[in-house]
C-alpha cells in the first residue's frame, strides 16, 4: 500500500471531523472575546467559560490526532504512533469528563435523557481506550485497534450529528435547539452501525475480542 493509498481513510476522517474541528475552534475564540447579549445556545458557553474550555481544549486535541492514529503508513513510526496514542486517550479522557460535567452545569437540550446518555457514551468511550491500552501492553495488537476503531466511532459521532443538524436547518429549517437530540442520536447509530459493520467485514463474521484473554502478539 503506498502513502498516498493509505492516506485515503484519514482524509475522509478529516472530513467528517471537520464541523467538530471548526465549532471547536470557533467556541475557543468565542470563549476569548467580550459579549453582551448572547442567544441561549451561546449564553451557556459564556457563563461557564472553564468547563467549556475543559472540554474544547482536549476535544480539539483528541479530534486532530484520531484520523492520523488510523493512517496505516504512519503506524510504522511505532515510537511516534505510541506517544501520539497516549496523547489521544488522555485528551479523549479529559473531553469526556468535561462534556459530563458540562451536561450538568449547562440547561442540557434534551433534559434528563442527553444527561444519561451522554454519561453512557462519555464512560463507554473512556472505557474501551483504557482497555485499548492495557491490551496493546499485553501485545495484544488485534483487539487494542478493534476497540480504539470503536472508541473513535463514539467520539466521532458528535461530529455526524452535526452534519444532520445542518441537513435539518437547510432542508427543513429546524433549527439547532430542536434538531439536537434527533441528530446527535443519529450520529450515534450511523457511527456503531458502520463501525460494527466494518469490524464483521474484516473478520469474516468472526469477531474475537479477547477482552477477558490472555495477551497474544499481533501485526501491526
Amino acid at each position: 500500500m503506498t502513502f498516498l493509498q493509505a492516506s485515503v481513510p484519514t482524509v475522509f476522517l478529516y472530513i467528517l471531523c471537520w464541523p467538530v474541528l471548526r465549532d471547536s475552534i470557533h467556541r475557543l475564540w468565542f470563549l476569548s472575546l467580550p459579549h453582551e447579549t448572547l442567544n441561549y445556545v451561546d449564553q451557556r458557553y459564556a457563563d461557564h467559560p472553564i468547563s467549556s474550555a475543559v472540554h474544547l481544549l482536549p476535544g480539539l486535541v483528541f479530534f486532530l490526532i484520531g484520523p492520523l492514529q488510523f493512517h496505516a503508513r504512519l503506524r510504522r513510526y511505532r515510537r511516534l504512533h505510541r506517544v501520539l496514542g497516549y496523547v489521544f486517550v488522555v485528551a479523549g479522557l479529559f473531553s469526556s469528563v468535561g462534556v459530563m460535567h458540562m451536561v450538568l452545569v449547562f440547561p442540557a437540550l434534551g433534559g434528563f435523557l442527553t444527561q444519561v446518555v451522554t454519561y453512557v457514551l462519555c464512560l463507554g468511550m473512556s472505557g474501551m481506550m483504557i482497555l485499548a491500552v492495557l491490551k496493546i501492553r499485553q501485545r495484544d495488537m488485534q483487539t487494542h485497534q478493534r476497540l480504539m476503531r470503536l472508541a473513535f466511532a463514539i467520539g466521532m459521532s458528535v461530529s455526524t450529528a452535526r452534519y444532520f443538524i445542518h441537513a435539518a436547518d437547510t432542508v427543513f429549517g429546524v433549527p439547532f435547539e430542536q434538531s439536537f437530540s434527533v441528530a446527535s442520536a443519529l450520529g450515534v447509530i450511523v457511527n456503531l452501525a458502520v463501525a460494527t459493520t466494518y469490524e464483521v467485514f474484516r473478520s469474516k463474521g468472526k469477531i474475537g475480542w479477547n477482552i477477558l484473554g490472555r495477551g497474544r502478539k499481533g501485526k501491526s
